[in-house]
């Protein structure tokens, strides 16, 4: 792939976010940091007047594409934004979330300090409204960094960072296909366990983003919705890799497996004779072989979340399982 300019290129998918993008788009212009920079919005079928204020609030400014598209979701969003991006780093932010003033110019700073890492990633801070948001004072520069080697595991899990707490290298997001738009939502996930075969990860102790409580309409509010999303985007990934190690393919597993046996447990009060119990056993007791279909066992732990609405790879195995527990 050819390499692209120094500098970076924002991509923010908006949907309905109309209240909040004013301040988020504010966040975006006041980053500080001599670097070339861009600005994709990607409106995904907003219907409460979301791109007009987009427009409105960018009119003026250099090098802002505005793309709209009918709704398609957030993976479809990110990844148009991905391959309109033209600048060496990528830098997301979502259209309710604020991005504290040096938190580019830090990431920035991180990534570079190793040429291997092909993603930096920072802290949040929670907020609930505009005024807790401009209340906020950023503080002192902590240059602490950790560097994580090997990233697989740890995106595998749990969902690292939200999409403004993390930057990437925009090469390695379009060599890694970007988001998986299997998964309509939850794309970070997804995204995060594709970039973490193409290289480390540094995470720096500084918080770099404002991140909104308790959205009105946010779907990572409803957890069974959510954990329902990761572990489909768990199986896929694995059906994409047939490549991957055993081992990584059997932590695969026993983390699909425990995130169901829990919330079956927790959600359900399902006991030790439970289907999904005997799941987190098979995944878990060592010297067992792999299950022959990994991406199948992980279909099916998918379906303790009982959740309406999305379609499972492993469909019909994952019926059998609903009702169990």
């Amino acid at each position: 792939m050819t390499d692209l300019p120094a500098g970076v290129s924002f991509v923010i998918p908006v949907y309905n976010k109309a209240e909040w993008l004013p301040g988020v788009i504010a966040a975006l212009k006041s980053q500080r940091g001599d670097f070339a920079r861009e600005y994709i919005f990607v409106d995904d079928g907003s219907t409460d007047g979301s791109l007009e204020i987009v427009r409105r609030e960018t009119a003026g400014w250099p090098n802002v594409t505005i793309l709209s598209q009918a709704n398609a979701g957030s993976a479809a969003a990110s990844n148009a934004g991905i391959m309109r991006a033209r600048y060496a780093f990528t830098k997301f932010c979502d259209a309710d979330d604020m991005l504290l003033p040096d938190a580019t110019e830090r990431l920035l700073a991180a990534i570079r300090a190793h040429p291997g890492v092909c993603l930096a990633w920072g802290g949040r801070v929670w907020y609930a409204s505009a005024a807790e948001a401009a209340a906020y004072i950023e503080p002192p520069l902590n240059p602490a960094t950790v560097l994580h080697r090997a990233p697989l595991k740890p995106a595998m899990q749990n969902s690292l960072f939200n999409p403004a707490q993390f930057m990437a290298r925009t090469a390695d997001l379009k060599a890694c296909g970007g988001c998986d738009e299997r998964i309509v939502f939850s794309q970070e996930y997804s995204l995060t366990l594709r970039m973490a075969l193409r290289g480390d990860f540094v995470q720096i102790a500084a918080p770099v983003a404002l991140v909104l409580r308790d959205a009105p309409g946010r779907l990572s509010g409803n957890t069974g919705r959510q954990l329902q999303r990761v572990t489909l985007a768990l199986a896929w990934f694995l059906r994409d890799h047939p490549e991957l190690a055993e081992d990584d393919v059997r932590f695969a597993c026993r983390r699909a497996a425990g995130r169901a046996w829990k919330w079956r447990r927790r959600q359900y009060r399902a006991g030790f004779l439970s289907p999904w119990f005997g799941r987190y056993l098979r995944a878990r007791l060592p010297g067992l072989p792999l299950p022959a279909d990994p991406a199948g066992f992980i279909d099916v732990c998918a379906a303790a979340f009982a959740q309406e609405g999305l379609a499972l790879p492993g469909a019909a195995a994952a019926k059998r399982q609903q009702s169990a527990g």
